[in-house]
């Protein structure tokens, strides 16, 4: 499975409850919004950008805008969670002076938070009162709605004061696709030819190419052309001409730019507008 962007989120946000005993066979991916996801139950990993994290009952779990992400819980077992999807729009509005909510879900800090002795009833309560408020018709119900959102953020950053934070996984020191990943992650919008990378681990490149996409469920060509081209769709949306985005995301010929950006998103670079964006429709709702 190709590694890509989830759409466009056209409301402020999305909330989901899900509970199965599945695991998660999905491969690294990464959304163009924010995701949140409580863990009323269950047990297993996530790897978040490079970093993988040992996952218990009552976590939060942040991955940012464009993080690379993969769930990784075992069939078999319960998995009861509440996922949130915010989109930029809507955390641009929260991000307040005295608040810096982006800084949240920055990698740097770690992505999960163990609120420990919290009583999880709290997450769980806000996450019923935001699906109730959106599914209503009461007077100011999306206002409502949005501000229960804003309150789940806020918890989640005083749970963090007060917590340790993260808890990564301890992994062996050969795991060498985990830093493989991170140095494509580092190096993503340079000229980076696959031979390099292989080169630089001194690995040979067939074998690195299988391993990593046994590791992460996809390609390593279309996990980084996936990243430097949605990359380079949020610029030219964002005012920047295309040739510009083309060489800032690592591109070295525009025509070979050009014809795998219209492979990805239908339409050629010049004509990307806010317009054409929201002809992308979130459709494929993965069970993370």
């Amino acid at each position: 499975m190709a590694a890509k962007a989830r759409g466009y989120l056209h409301e402020d946000f999305r909330l989901f409850h899900n509970t199965d005993t599945l695991g998660t066979e999905v491969g690294i991916h990464f959304h163009d919004f924010y995701k949140v996801t409580y863990v009323k139950y269950g047990s297993g990993r996530y790897m978040i950008d490079g970093s993988l994290y040992d996952i218990t009952s009552g976590d939060i779990i942040l991955v940012g805008m464009n993080a690379p992400h993969q769930p990784l819980f075992e069939p078999g077992e319960l998995y009861d969670r509440y996922t949130l999807y915010i989109s930029p729009g809507m955390m641009t509005d929260f991000d307040i002076p005295d608040c810096h909510i982006y800084e949240l879900f920055s990698s740097e800090g770690g992505n999960v938070i163990r609120p420990g002795d919290d009583p999880g009833d709290r997450y769980v309560s806000i996450m019923k009162r935001i699906e109730s408020e959106n599914n209503s018709s009461s007077y100011a119900s999306r206002l409502a709605a949005r501000l229960c959102v804003m309150s789940l953020l806020i918890e989640a950053g005083r749970a963090r004061e007060r917590s340790s934070l993260t808890v990564p996984l301890q992994l062996p020191d050969n795991d060498i696709m985990l830093d493989v990943l991170r140095y494509v992650n580092e190096h993503l919008f340079e000229s980076m030819p696959v031979a390099d990378i292989a080169s630089h681990f001194e690995m040979n490149e067939d074998t690195m190419l299988g391993d990593f996409k046994r590791a992460y469920g996809c390609p390593m060509p279309e996990y980084i052309s996936g990243r430097r081209l949605t990359r380079a769709r949020e610029m030219i949306l964002g005012g920047d001409a295309p040739a510009d985005a083309c060489y800032a995301c690592g591109y070295v010929s525009y025509t070979d730019f050009s014809r795998a950006y219209q492979e990805k998103f239908g339409s050629a670079p010049r004509l990307v507008t806010e317009e054409t964006a929201q002809d992308d429709v979130l459709s494929d709702f993965l069970p993370e």
